[in-house]
């Protein structure tokens, strides 16, 4: 009989596991208690009488011990220092004197090596990609039982970009158990566009009210881009591109496919209509020099690029208009609903930037106290109402700023992204959440150099990304 498991067995093992985790979670807690003992001290008393004449008395005296405080346990924080400031980590502890936060720069090579030494986080910052593969590893603490007692994080006022959190198992992302949440979020595919470079160029601004396809989009970046010699001055069409994947994942799920079969044992790019025209589609826009790409890079960031007026559309979440207006760029950007392929509209977060607790927390209900202050408390409400973000508790919604003509428009397309209500994108467990980003950016400088054309760009991306999902599955089991 071979010993190599099935992925139902895979999965079969997954759910005990977690089934476990909830069971353990929801087992009594063991409650240390400091008792006050009063033990009676007999102590000698000298007592003079008018007569001098020393007599000793003995006497009982009762002595009452004073218990030692309690020392406070640790919560270790791996996460961004711009995102959780030290007065906010001061002011909680003034407020939770039982709890010290322990904060530890966000690096996830660091947390997994921590993990495997027994000394892990106990919170981590975490991007949707990485569930499958921590949940497929067993690293995930199971925090169902905790949100459906939070009166703070109450299950039904989650926003559904934290299905990204609920798993059935690692090959089933949006429903199940719970465990984590965003701390806020986007539609990522929406569009800026910058009218002054439509106005240069003489081409009409893009309606606002009408979503775009993908098509439409290559043409207008065609007819807005600008260059001098070997010089560009004005990028047509932009995008980040270390996101690539999961571009062309979102634009796949538009008719039901992702990028890899049906085991996620293999990527398929080559041999899928789909796939392989969504890929040329990308493959272009680099070839043509329509926005950055690997040989002619942004001296900085797309963003900074775009809030500068040498980018004329560029795709990025709700969170962007936050910035989007700088100086050169006030009251000349418009945010386009995010673009289609097929036809079938979709705008999810592909970010779905969070927070998980490890599987081998040793003081997880302190964490929890954290993760519920930093998620439903006051750095929520901060982080709401600045636009950063969609809110990940539906209740903030209302936060969100909605004073100026700009931000009245981005609202506007905003409420029908939201009404979308996209379920999430499926990521590969066996594969880290860059891999494919990695080896597509590798091989189109080799391709833009003029090393191999479009069919061999597709067949060593095909080839590396499979190798690296060999090694996951390898590692995983």
């Amino acid at each position: 009989m071979s010993d190599r498991v099935t992925r139902r067995q895979f999965v079969r093992g997954l759910v005990v596991a977690a089934g476990s985790g909830v069971l353990a979670a929801c087992a009594p807690k063991t409650v240390k208690e400091t008792v006050v003992v009063e033990k009676p001290v007999k102590e000698t008393v000298v007592v003079e009488k008018p007569v001098k004449e020393t007599v000793v008395v003995t006497e009982e005296k009762v002595v009452t011990a004073t218990p030692a405080p309690a020392k406070a346990a640790i919560v270790t924080i791996m996460h961004d220092r711009k995102e959780l400031n030290e007065d906010q980590e001061a002011q909680f502890e003034a407020d939770h004197p039982e709890i010290q936060i322990e904060f530890v720069d966000h690096d996830v090579t660091r947390f997994v090596a921590d993990y495997a030494a027994g000394r892990p986080a106990d919170l981590l910052r975490v991007q949707a990609p990485s569930i499958p593969q921590f949940l497929a590893r067993g690293m995930l603490f199971n925090l169902t039982p905790y949100f459906e007692a939070s009166d703070v994080l109450r299950p039904d006022d989650l926003a559904p970009a934290n299905d990204y959190y609920k798993a059935l198992g690692p090959f089933n992302i949006g429903s199940g158990l719970m465990y984590g949440m965003c701390k806020d979020w986007s539609p990522d595919f929406t569009v800026y566009a910058y009218k002054t470079a439509f106005e240069d160029a003489g081409v009409e601004v893009p309606d606002h009210t009408e979503a775009p396809t993908y098509a439409e989009l290559l043409e207008l970046a065609r007819k807005v881009s600008k260059s001098e010699g070997d010089r560009t001055l004005i990028f047509g069409f932009d995008y980040e591109l270390g996101w690539i994947g999961r571009m062309i994942g979102n634009i796949l799920a538009e008719t039901g496919q992702t990028l890899y079969v049906e085991d996620y044992s293999k990527l398929s790019l080559r041999d899928r209509e789909g796939a392989r025209s969504i890929a040329e589609y990308f493959y272009t826009l680099a070839h043509e020099n329509l926005g950055v790409n690997e040989v002619n890079p942004s001296p900085n960031w797309i963003g900074a690029d775009f809030t500068t007026g040498v980018v004329a559309m560029l795709q990025y979440g709700y969170w962007f208009s936050a910035m989007a207006e700088s100086e050169i760029t006030a009251g000349k950007v418009v945010m386009l609903p995010a673009p289609t392929w097929s036809g079938k509209r979709r705008d999810p977060t592909m970010t779905a930037t969070g927070m998980i607790m490890a599987a081998a927390s040793k003081v997880p209900d302190q964490a929890w106290t954290v993760f519920e202050w930093y998620n439903g408390g006051e750095p929520s409400v901060g982080r709401a109402s600045s636009g950063w973000g969609v809110p990940a508790l539906k209740s903030q919604y209302p936060l969100m700023p909605n004073e100026t003509d700009f931000q009245k428009q981005v609202q506007e397309v905003l409420k029908g992204e939201l009404e979308l209500a996209t379920p999430p994108i499926q990521f590969n467990p066996y594969l880290s959440e860059m891999a494919f980003g990695d080896s597509w950016s590798q091989n189109m400088l080799r391709s833009l150099q003029g090393e191999f054309g479009f069919d061999q760009f597709l067949q060593n991306v095909e080839s590396e990304v499979n190798t690296a999902i060999q090694e996951g599955i390898d590692r995983i089991g």
